[in-house]
C-alpha cells in the first residue's frame, strides 16, 4: 500500500507555520488553513486500489485502520479505549453480524409471490461466546485519540467521520474518495492543527475528540456501538461535528462551488450561531443553501450519518456535508475526482469552529 504519511504528516500551513510560538494569541489562530495537499495526500491513500473499498469487516478496512491509526499517533493524541485498567489503545472492535435477507412482492395481475432481490442486513452483535459465534461474526474497528484541554479539560467536543465504504464487488473497486475519504481527512487535518499548535505552546480550554467510525454504510453501526460504550460519560460531550462527503460539489452549486451544508437540530442553535460566526470570520462560505436542510430534506440526510446518533441522546451536533452527486456509491467516486481547494475550505472551516467551540470565552 503506498503511504505518504511520513513525507506530509506535519502540517503546511498558509503562513508561516515554523513561526508558531508559546506566545501566539488566540485571534491569530484565525489566520490557520488546513494544508491541501495533507488533505490530498490522506485522500489518496485511504481512496488507493489497494485498499479495496474499505468495506467494514474486511481486509481493505483493517489496512485503513491501521494507516488511520498511524496518523493519530503521528499527530500525538492520547489513545482513549481502554483495554485493561493500565493500558488503552486508539481502537475500539466491535463484533457485527450480517445476514443476506431476501425481498418479496406479487407479480403484478397474478399475485404470485417471487423473490425480487437480496440485501446484506447488518446489525450489532454480543460479543462471540463460542468458537461457532466467532466463526459468523465480522470485526468493525473504530479509531480515536484525544487532546487534553486545560482548565475545562472535563468538557468534551467530538470531531468525527467515517473512513469505511462499500468495497468491491463485480470487478469493480468502490474508493468513497468523497464518500469519505475525504470527511477523514479533513478530521486528520484539523487533528494535525491542533498537535501544531499543542506542541507550540497554544492548547484549547475543552479536550477534543478525534473519532474515525466504521460500519457507517451498514448502518451508522460504530457511532451506535461508541456512544453505547463511550470511553467518557456522555454527560462530558459538549458537542459533537461530523463530516461526511466533504470533497465534492453538487448540482446546485457548479458555478458558487465555496459553499458547505452544515445541518443541525433543535439542539444545535448554539453551535450553529457558533459556526455562522466564525465562517464570516474566516473562509466565507455559502451555507445551507441550495436544498439541505435537516426538516425538509427529502434524503434525510441528517440521519443517514454518524452525527445522529449523538443528536439521539440529545447532544448539541453540526454535520458538514457536500451534499449528493453523480459518483455517489458509483466506482467513479475516484481521488482525482475530489475538489482539493474546495476540501480545504471545509476542512478549514470545522478547524476554526472546533477551536472557537474548544475555547469558549470566559
Amino acid at each position: 500500500m503506498p503511504c505518504f504519511v511520513g513525507r506530509f504528516l506535519w502540517l503546511v500551513l498558509c503562513g508561516p507555520i515554523v513561526a508558531l510560538s508559546p506566545c501566539l494569541s488566540q485571534s491569530a489562530v484565525r489566520g490557520l488553513v488546513v494544508s491541501d495537499s495533507l488533505l490530498r495526500a490522506h485522500v489518496y491513500n485511504l481512496a488507493a486500489d489497494s485498499l479495496q473499498g474499505r468495506r467494514t469487516g474486511t481486509i481493505g478496512q483493517r489496512r485503513a485502520a491501521a494507516y488511520c491509526q498511524r496518523a493519530l499517533r503521528a499527530n500525538h493524541l492520547v489513545p482513549i479505549f481502554k483495554l485493561d485498567s493500565a493500558r488503552t489503545s486508539y481502537r475500539q472492535t466491535f463484533p457485527i453480524v450480517f445476514t443476506n435477507v431476501a425481498t418479496f412482492g406479487n407479480l403484478p395481475g397474478n399475485g404470485i409471490r417471487q423473490a425480487q432481490t437480496t440485501y446484506r442486513q447488518a446489525e450489532l452483535a454480543d460479543g462471540p461466546l463460542s468458537r461457532q459465534d466467532s466463526s459468523r461474526a465480522l470485526f468493525g474497528i473504530n479509531l480515536g485519540g484525544l487532546l487534553p484541554g486545560l482548565d475545562l479539560k472535563r468538557e468534551i467536543i467530538v470531531v468525527s467521520a467515517h473512513y469505511d465504504h462499500i468495497g468491491a464487488s463485480g470487478g469493480l473497486i468502490y474508493h468513497g474518495a468523497d464518500d469519505n475519504a475525504s470527511g477523514t481527512a479533513a478530521v486528520l487535518g484539523v487533528a494535525a492543527v491542533f498537535d501544531s499548535l499543542a506542541r507550540a505552546g497554544l492548547r484549547s480550554r475543552r479536550t477534543v475528540l478525534f473519532v474515525l467510525f466504521s460500519g457507517e454504510e451498514d448502518g451508522l453501526l460504530g457511532s451506535a456501538y461508541f456512544v453505547a460504550h463511550p470511553p467518557a460519560s456522555l454527560t462530558q460531550f459538549v458537542g459533537a461535528l461530523n463530516a461526511d462527503m466533504v470533497g465534492r460539489v453538487d448540482k446546485a452549486h457548479k458555478r458558487t462551488p465555496d459553499y458547505c451544508y452544515v445541518l443541525t437540530d433543535a439542539n444545535g442553535g448554539s453551535l450553529k450561531k457558533t459556526l455562522e460566526q466564525v465562517n464570516a470570520q474566516t473562509v466565507q462560505l455559502i451555507l445551507n443553501q441550495g436544498g439541505y436542510n435537516t426538516v425538509e430534506d427529502p434524503e434525510q440526510s441528517f440521519y443517514r450519518s454518524d452525527q445522529y446518533n449523538f443528536a439521539r441522546l440529545g447532544i448539541p451536533v453540526l454535520f458538514f456535508t457536500n451534499g449528493s452527486h453523480s459518483d455517489y456509491h458509483r466506482a467513479t467516486d475516484t481521488a482525482k475526482r475530489i475538489r482539493y481547494d474546495v476540501l480545504q475550505k471545509r476542512a478549514t472551516l470545522l478547524f476554526q469552529t472546533v477551536w472557537a467551540l474548544a475555547n469558549p470565552t470566559p
